[in-house]
């Protein structure tokens, strides 16, 4: 039996989507390459994996079981992989940062820009997953410049330098769509809205945390739910009348002229004094001098540029 990698990995990723053409996308070769690759993978182990259909595919029983076996082999190899290029950059003094895509994130990629790090390091700056806390531990990263919502993303193998605390939730509308009372506001009332939030990627846990809470405490959920991919964009939905918009801590003071035309609360702020924290992240274990040297570069970065604002 001669299985190589490459086709374990197109396998997975076509179990978990159920699709050719995601597929193919995903790992840059054609939808035909993919189906010869299955077909070939099929023949190989001898067993047929995926029942194929006009509305998709799905894993057989046998399908199942080699799925298992095959995500051993495949996140062995990931974990493999990702250490060597770890090994790599400390060879080469790279350090490798993941940065969300939050406002407090534009900033520091600017300081970053602009700021030269310590001398013979490299910093190297990509956008940071929304998993980032794993992909971090699983030395995908260096270090993280993130925003959380509660304790989403952290674990105990990452240790956190805390850049700003937030307070509560910001709900802001436009009242010539909506007429809500802002001294009388009542949270439930916007739950029969379309709801307009930052998604995972600006702020990791906002809207899945969010979501869980309304179900708990008022048994109900959104009408309609919408993530951006900024906070910007939400509030410009929001300023369109499209729905209302909710973000982590003080918000408003994010969005500028933007929020001017909205009206706005601060909610929970009693119940969730920390509810927003952005800053630095790398492991607990973390002995390279050049990976704790731009960890700690980033936080005096950040702690100047918000003194400043």
């Amino acid at each position: 039996m001669d299985i190589d990698l490459s086709s374990l990995l197109v396998f997975r990723h076509l179990a978990l989507t159920g699709s050719f053409t995601e597929t193919g996308k995903r790992w840059k070769i054609s939808q035909p390459a993919v189906s010869l690759m299955i077909s070939r993978l099929e023949s190989e182990v001898g067993l047929v994996l995926l029942e194929r259909s006009s509305a998709g595919t799905r894993l057989t029983s046998a399908g199942v079981q080699f799925l298992a076996r095959s995500n051993e082999v495949c996140d062995a190899y990931l974990t493999f992989i990702d250490g060597m290029r770890n090994i790599g950059r400390r060879m080469d003094r790279e350090v490798l940062i993941g940065i969300d895509r939050s406002w407090f994130g534009n900033l520091l990629r600017e300081e970053l820009a602009q700021s030269p790090p310590p001398d013979g390091i490299t910093a190297l700056l990509c956008d940071a997953s929304e998993n980032w806390g794993e992909a971090l531990e699983a030395t995908q990263y260096d270090v993280v410049v993130a925003g959380r919502f509660l304790r989403a993303g952290l674990t105990g193998g990452i240790q956190e330098a805390v850049i700003r605390h937030e307070r509560g939730i910001t709900i802001a509308w436009n009242p010539d769509f909506y007429p809500f009372d802002p001294l009388n506001f009542s949270f439930p009332e916007i739950l029969r809205t379309s709801v307009l939030m930052p998604d995972a990627g600006v702020v990791t846990g906002f809207d899945s945390h969010l979501k869980l809470w309304c179900e708990h405490a008022y048994g109900m959920q959104p009408a309609n739910a919408i993530s951006f991919t900024s906070e910007t964009d939400a509030a410009t939905a929001a300023g369109a009348g499209l729905g209302v918009f909710l973000g982590p801590g003080d918000a408003m003071s994010r969005l500028g002229e933007l929020g001017a035309g909205l009206v706005h609360v601060r909610t929970f702020e009693f119940l969730l004094p920390q509810a927003f924290t952005f800053g630095v992240y790398c492991r607990s274990d973390e002995h390279s001098k050049e990976v704790l040297s731009m960890a700690a570069l980033i936080g005096r970065l950040g702690m100047k540029r918000l003194a400043s604002l």
